[in-house]
């Protein structure tokens, strides 16, 4: 009988020293994750509008080399936590680039050409590919990153659809009515014979505004070969439009204005006809009114635009049309 209380009693003792182990490795689990979901939550030094381009570059990329080192640390100490999916989820989109010298400024103080470290930068491309083909055959994803895969895979398959509707020629340009800055009525009709850039942009729109000086570069580069940029504004007011252009277009001469009377509603052309994904969105249509291609979004120094229009037949060099594709596969259109 004393022998199986003994037996007994060092069973509890096991049992309960195992339930302190496992209590142990949860709270340790619950700190690292913490500190791992604090790096996002951390206040910069200083707020963001006081921060110079140079500073604010530099936050970004010691936060997302923060965040990679206690990733993989999460990932190393708890390999069974489903937590770990989440931590691989957020390194996507936010990796760090190796900065090694962030190199001279340009005119808006931001380090254009920044020096980095190549080596380490394929090495950590590699091992997200890894984690990523990992969690594509986990099963015990949580909720939070199965529906933000969805919602992913869900933007991704309306890209796909609308790049693919729009590229090639096969559509025709839909037409509709606008308004210039003094009111007269204008449409894609009294352009026929001409290639047209359909630019749909916004004065609230940050990207649309920093896209403007090449548009322009566009428009009075090519036109001797009948190339006509028309920047339709959408999704905004008639006053807000007129505000913005009256200030200017003395910069952006070779820019057709317009102005969508269908304002924000959901019959505006953009969105009706259009389906744009976000702006600017500038489709080039053909001297036979089909769209040939689009472009979505801009990105400092891309000369996509140009390479489009070598699509409906304009004439570009060849340096600029290497340079476009290079920065058609580097966003993955095609």
């Amino acid at each position: 009988m004393k022998t199986h209380r003994l037996s007994l009693i060092v069973l509890l003792c096991f049992a309960a020293a195992a339930a302190c182990s496992a209590k142990g490795d949860a709270s340790t689990a619950d700190r690292d994750w913490q500190a791992f979901e604090a790096v996002d939550k951390a206040e910069p030094s200083k707020p963001y509008k006081e921060m110079s381009r140079l500073e604010l570059s530099q936050h970004l990329e010691e936060r997302a080399v923060r965040r990679r080192e206690l990733g993989l640390a999460f990932i190393e100490k708890h390999p069974d936590d489903p937590r770990r999916w989440s931590v691989i989820h957020r390194f996507f989109p936010t990796s760090p680039r190796f900065v090694k010298e962030w190199g001279p400024l340009n005119a808006d103080g931001v380090p254009d050409h920044p020096v980095v470290d190549d080596m380490a930068a394929a090495a950590w491309k590699a091992k997200v590919a890894e984690l990523k083909a990992a969690m594509a055959q986990a099963t015990d994803l949580p909720r939070d990153v199965v529906k933000s895969l969805a919602v992913r895979d869900e933007a991704e398959a309306q890209r796909k659809a609308f790049y693919s509707k729009w590229q090639g020629g096969k559509e025709m340009a839909v037409d509709f009515p606008m308004n210039d800055l003094s009111g007269r009525e204008l449409s894609l009709a009294d352009y026929r014979g001409k290639i047209v850039v359909l630019d749909f942009w916004a004065p609230w729109c940050g990207p649309c505004k920093a896209a403007m000086p090449h548009t322009q570069e566009v428009a009075a580069k090519y036109k001797t070969q009948g190339v006509v940029v028309i920047a339709s504004c959408t999704n905004d007011t008639r006053e807000s439009f007129e505000k913005w252009v009256e200030t200017n277009q003395a910069n952006y001469p070779d820019i057709v204005w317009a102005f969508d009377p269908a304002a924000k509603s959901d019959e505006r052309a953009s969105k009706k006809h259009y389906e744009v994904l976000g702006i600017p969105s500038q489709f080039v249509i053909g001297r036979d009114g089909r769209v040939v291609d689009v472009v979505l979004g801009y990105f400092k120094g891309e000369v996509l635009l140009d390479g489009a229009l070598a699509k409906a037949g304009i004439e570009v060099d060849a340096a600029t049309l290497a340079q476009a594709e290079a920065q058609r596969k580097k966003r993955s259109l095609y």
